[in-house]
């Protein structure tokens, strides 16, 4: 066994009688030998789900003294009941590290602008982390909130030299289009931006790309969850790589019983290694991602992730079976590129809503058969006002967008 091996096994024991302490776990485990469990036993435990979490409650899955809790949050809960989780002081610092090795390559001489909400959201904290542990200087200017609307947090760029932008990827969308807006271009007037960090959404390579036009510099997606913390993190190649001394994932069939090969489609499973507050067993979080171990120029050793959207956002239709980063590879495709868009399921296709105030260079004949040559099903398309940009550029505080409206009777 290598030296990694053991290390990571040393890790799955010590969180194995760890996450015993949580009263979920004490209950979920009793049938199972409390001692003595190894890591490549892992395949004979139970999952965890997120029904489980939700029957536990807030405090199920905690497994230390509330006197050692530093923060707690919880996601949004746009696609569902709430997330919960807890983090000591040793997690966050934790996650600040998973996230400083991000191909970003945050220095003591950059200034990092947080977009992420700091209300109850996980991702503003770590990043801040992130930034304390290499140096770096931050600014918080919270999403969602009055006090930093978009020409505000342009201003705040321009005249701080802001290096680094971090936030969700519609809000990299949003604060270029405030900066046209007002007249500004985002790679001329911000010649002191470096970077993007985004995370808190699906997106797509295509989806990337498009936000590095908007900007002119490189853009680093990193995925996790607020249960987990941050799982993967892209290096300078583009390759997401999991951050492996902390996490176990397995990707298994929608039933959980077989494994899927390497680099095939299937359903994330997490196991946290690391984490204190409130460790996760086999938690099945309904994320559909590949997995492959790959040789990357960058030199680090984590397993590339794929991440291809929520399964609750699948769609199935005339036998196809849609992803929700199958819609974003489509859209972002189209030329030019929509400053917004929501596809509405339908019995027998897909309806895009499309707001582009260059909607005029789109040929009408051609955006539908575009988007249904790309996604293989019938689609049609209407021209529509989704975005309100008078509000855009007044302090009202923008909300978490629907890109996809599943059918009630889907």
């Amino acid at each position: 066994m290598s030296d990694i091996d053991r290390e990571k096994a040393e890790k799955f024991a010590n969180m194995y009688t760890r996450i015993q302490k949580a009263p979920l776990y004490k209950k979920k485990l009793a049938s199972f030998s409390s001692e003595e469990m190894r890591i490549d036993q892992l395949s004979t435990l139970p999952f965890t789900t997120k029904q489980d979490l939700r029957e536990a409650g807030i405090f199920g899955h905690l497994a230390v003294d509330k006197k050692e809790v530093a923060q707690y949050h919880e996601s949004t809960g746009t696609t569902g009941e709430p997330a919960a989780s807890w983090f000591t002081q040793e997690d966050l610092i934790t996650g600040g590290k998973q996230l400083k090795d991000c191909g970003v390559q945050l220095t003591a001489d950059d200034l990092v602008l947080i977009r992420f909400p700091y209300a109850l959201a996980l991702p503003a904290f770590l990043m801040q982390q992130a930034a304390w542990q290499t140096g770096a200087g931050v600014v918080p200017a919270s999403g969602r909130t009055v006090v930093t609307p978009y020409p505000r947090v342009i201003s705040l760029i321009r005249k701080l030299s802001v290096t680094v932008l971090a936030g969700l990827p519609r809000e990299m969308e949003l604060l270029a289009e405030a900066a046209r807006l007002e007249g500004a271009d985002p790679i001329k007037d911000l010649p002191s931006l470096r970077a993007i960090c985004v995370a808190g959404e699906l997106m797509s390579e295509q989806r990337r790309k498009h936000i590095e036009k908007l900007w002119g510099v490189p853009v680093f997606n990193m995925y996790g969850s607020t249960e987990t913390a941050n799982i993967a993190t892209m290096c300078e190649h583009g390759v997401m790589h999991i951050v492996e001394e902390d996490f176990l994932v397995e990707v298994v069939s929608e039933d959980g019983t077989e494994s899927v090969p390497q680099g095939k489609k299937g359903f994330a499973t997490i196991t946290t290694l690391t984490h204190q507050a409130s460790p996760l067993l086999r938690y099945f979080n309904e994320d559909i991602i590949a997995v492959e171990h790959v040789s990357c120029p960058c030199g680090r050793s984590g397993a590339k992730l794929t991440h291809y959207g929520r399964s609750r956002e699948r769609i199935y239709c005339r036998d196809q079976v849609i992803e929700a980063s199958d819609l974003q590879e489509a859209i972002y495709s189209l030329s030019p590129v929509p400053t917004g868009w929501k596809v509405i399921e339908q019995e027998d296709g897909l309806h895009v809503l499309l707001d582009s105030d260059q909607a005029d260079q789109w040929p009408e004949d051609d955006i539908p058969s575009q988007l249904s040559s790309q996604l293989q099903v019938p689609v049609t398309v209407e021209i529509a006002r989704l975005l309100d940009r008078a509000r855009l550029i007044d302090n009202t505080p923008s909300t978490k967008p629907v890109y996809i409206q599943k059918r009630k009777d889907g």
